[in-house]
């Protein structure tokens, strides 16, 4: 199944390539072996090394629903109308999955979806949907997880307890942690739609959407924490004291929160908890790869793993996320191998979104016309079918009344209706402790980025391109 992309005369074919996308929550970008040796990732590693890793990657917001809606749409949350966390996605938007349907793709998901209260029809297929973290979720939303702990014989009140930041230690069997069995069906419905579907000829795409490393931290206590030394896990650069520059709902986060509040060993654990998460799912990516690769499909397989936001873990003194714009919950890995035979992977240090994952899927499975003016549209196949990228000169982010950009290295934060806001050099200040927004030296680069917000506002507002009349002269 699946037609491998083979080069010919230096030119590379565009049949139709099978599409894997691998999500998981809340990851930060240094969580690899990759870009930092302490973490034990080897499966992500190996395939970094065939793929495009993305340094400047970011997410849209920082919060899962609208972050999960920008990737589903290829929209900025303001622009398919789900920018907060208790928003949702309205009926008549419309998924890039459904669309690859449309184009004749077999669709599935397994894992997180969190569509909220939608009712917009997500695209898939086959779809298994655990839209949780733990077996303590709202058990509407985890159903099929739960119904596996019953047959597992196991008391979901039991699987953790509560002795981290925000988590606990994994007491129960290691194949009953969500994340493994969010691995282990997406295997299962890879392995039984292969075997059933033995001719090929039809392409699929599977979203395998993991629930970690989100809080609760619960990778302790798994086979997989052993890998890691608690005197590994050090602080970052950034206290809490960085705080005092930045605007005040910082210090609002929930106090549990706080790091500063519990012993030292109480946070290095947390933060190998996290860590083993981490390691755990590599784990099941491993299999899933391994199967790609004994069908002899990895080739004729476009693989996509990013994240939906970040986590502070130890940044600023803090763990877990809300509505900042930090880099820590931002900047987030984004790793694509292209369905090339032989391709030898690189680094790319464009500005991108992950909300590209919606065109460069319509791209390579020849459905480019499904893309609607409204959708974000600079597909990363540029890179690899040698075509001259169409980049980004600025990234754009948003969190409801906060909005930002970031150019040649200033990032600069709006927040609407407060004299207050946040300006960095992440050339020269890349962890944010050097607040610049009312430095005299950056006035001339922060009317600028103020002027590429206004600039995306107007675009996102409704009937942008209508002309001012037939023959207004342009301006």
């Amino acid at each position: 199944m699946g037609q491998i992309l083979e080069e010919k005369d230096g030119s590379v074919g565009r049949m139709r390539p099978n599409i894997l996308l691998v999500m998981t929550d809340e990851q930060k970008l240094d969580t690899f072996g990759y870009n930092n040796p302490v973490v034990k990732t080897p499966a992500l590693d190996e395939l970094i090394r065939d793929s495009l890793f993305f340094t400047k990657a970011y997410c849209s917001n920082p919060s899962c629903i609208p972050s999960r809606a920008a990737i589903a749409t290829g929209k900025y949350p303001t622009v398919c109308r789900c920018p907060t966390y208790i928003s949702s996605l309205p009926e008549k938007e419309k998924t890039f999955m459904t669309m690859l349907r449309e184009a004749g793709y077999k669709t599935a998901l397994v894992g997180k979806q969190h569509f909220a209260h939608s009712k917009i029809d997500h695209g898939y297929d086959y779809e298994i949907i655990v839209d949780g973290h733990s077996p303590l979720g709202n058990p509407a939303e985890i159903g099929p997880y739960l119904d596996f702990l019953k047959m597992e014989g196991v008391d979901y009140g039991k699987c953790s307890d509560d002795s981290l930041i925000l988590g606990g230690t994994w007491l129960e069997k290691e194949n009953c942690h969500i994340d493994s069995f969010v691995g282990q069906e997406g295997k299962r419905w890879l392995e039984s739609y292969l075997a059933e579907n033995v001719s090929g000829g039809t392409p699929w795409f599977l979203m395998v959407s993991f629930p970690g490393p989100h809080m609760p931290y619960d990778g302790e206590g798994t086979s997989c924490a052993a890998q890691y030394r608690l005197e590994d896990m050090r602080r970052p650069e950034t206290e809490a004291a960085d705080l005092e520059q930045k605007p005040p709902h910082f210090m609002k986060l929930n106090p549990r929160a706080y790091i500063d509040r519990y012993p030292e060993e109480v946070f290095r654990r947390t933060k190998r908890s996290y860590y083993a998460n981490v390691s755990l799912i590599d784990r099941q990516i491993g299999e899933m790869i391994r199967v790609l690769k004994e069908r002899h499909l990895y080739d004729s397989t476009m693989i996509i793993y990013t994240t939906d936001h970040g986590d502070f873990m130890g940044e600023f003194g803090l763990v877990s996320k809300a509505q900042y714009l930090s880099e820590s919950l931002m900047h987030v890995p984004l790793i694509v191998k292209p369905p090339v035979k032989g391709f030898r992977g690189y680094e790319v240090h464009d500005y991108v979104t992950n909300i590209d994952i919606a065109s460069t899927c319509l791209a390579v499975s020849g459905a480019g016309d499904k893309l609607t003016p409204d959708m974000e549209n600079y597909p990363y196949s540029q890179y690899w079918l040698e075509e001259n990228a169409e980049v980004r000169d600025h990234i754009y982010m948003e969190a409801h009344d906060m909005k930002a950009v970031i150019e040649d290295g200033i990032k600069t934060i709006y927040y609407v209706g407060r004299d207050y806001g946040e300006l960095y050099n992440l050339n020269l200040d890349p962890h944010e402790k050097n607040n610049l927004w009312d430095d005299e030296d950056y006035q001339k680069l922060k009317r600028k980025a103020m002027g590429r917000i206004i600039d995306q506002m107007f675009r996102f507002s409704p009937e942008a391109t209508v002309k001012w009349n037939v023959n207004a002269p342009e301006i």
